[in-house]
């Protein structure tokens, strides 16, 4: 009896041992890497939107509208998300700023051009790339 006794505790011993060095490599685990579209929405969009994308950045409570939540566009779309739309608002074309709350994007996410797959199948939609990197990023958050 005492000999099991003794194989228990060794064997209790050895498992804290093995989960104790997993969660030391867990800890030891690096910070995944943000995705260019996270990137570039916390660089030009966070301050007006909030980190979260829910319309609460530090200069929001400062703008006569407030932003939006972003990551809503899809319930208030009937559930899918207006890929073109949104690319539309983000980047904009010529003139289109001038009456409008957003600032002028274009310059930052000009690039090389890609085809992003609407959500619904329905085909592509042609942008920057660094515009469907913020574009499918923003898709990435909905909620409903």
């Amino acid at each position: 009896m005492t000999i099991t006794v003794k194989r228990s505790a060794r064997h209790a011993a050895r498992c804290a041992l093995i989960l104790g060095l997993g969660g030391l490599l867990v800890a030891c685990a690096p910070e995944p890497i943000p995705s260019p579209g996270a990137s570039a929405f916390q660089d030009y969009c966070a301050i007006c939107h909030g980190t979260r994308a829910l319309g609460d950045g530090p200069v929001a409570p400062d703008l006569k509208v407030p932003p939006p939540d972003l990551t809503l566009i899809a319930s208030r779309n009937g559930g899918v998300f207006p890929l073109r739309a949104v690319a539309d608002t983000v980047y904009g074309y010529s003139g289109k700023h001038d009456a409008d709350l957003m600032p002028e994007f274009s310059p930052l996410l000009d690039g090389p051009d890609v085809a992003v797959p609407k959500s619904d199948g329905s085909g592509d939609e042609v942008m920057p790339v660094r515009l469907a990197e913020v574009v499918t990023y923003l898709e990435s958050l909905q909620r409903e």
